[in-house]
């Protein structure tokens, strides 16, 4: 994976986590007493849009991940980050088809399930992104230890 990949990786995530984070913030803890009753918060339909608008982004990323990183790293047989590298690709789908789902779905009730589905695989995506990422800062972290020189791990 080339710097430049990496970089645009890392900023489309952060981009995609917070836009979501703040967006679910919003919608479900920042209903406002108005006038005529509860109303959303003013800046809930600008978060959403943001967020629509970066996901495309890591989508994009993750697929020249997948290609540059994933499949080399699977077919070499590496152990290190196996587990948390598969749960990262294994919870994609869920994430990004019920993303989709819930902005094309007409019945409320579905619409709620997928948002809900896909806040839950999305937090447990960042999370293992997150777990992903400590794993190999700390193996660079010990092999700059022991060697004294910093390798790229792959």
């Amino acid at each position: 994976m080339s710097p430049f990949e990496r970089a645009c990786l890392h900023a489309s995530a952060a981009l995609a986590a917070l836009t979501g984070m703040l967006y679910g913030w919003l919608r479900y803890f920042g209903v406002r007493a108005g006038e005529f009753g509860p109303e959303a918060h003013p800046w809930q339909g600008v978060a959403q849009h943001l967020h629509v608008l970066v996901v495309p982004l890591l989508v994009f990323a993750l697929g020249g991940l997948f290609r540059g990183h994933f499949l080399p790293m699977w077919r070499s047989g590496k152990l290190s980050g196996r587990l948390t590298g598969s749960f990262l690709v294994l919870g994609l789908a869920p994430m990004i088809l019920a993303g989709y789902a819930a902005q094309v779905s007409v019945d409320p009730v579905w619409r709620s399930a997928f948002a809900w589905i896909h806040g839950i695989s999305s937090l447990a995506f960042l999370a293992g992104f997150v777990a992903h990422l400590g794993r190999i800062w700390r193996e660079k972290a010990d092999e700059t230890k022991v060697t004294g020189t910093l390798a790229d791990p792959e």
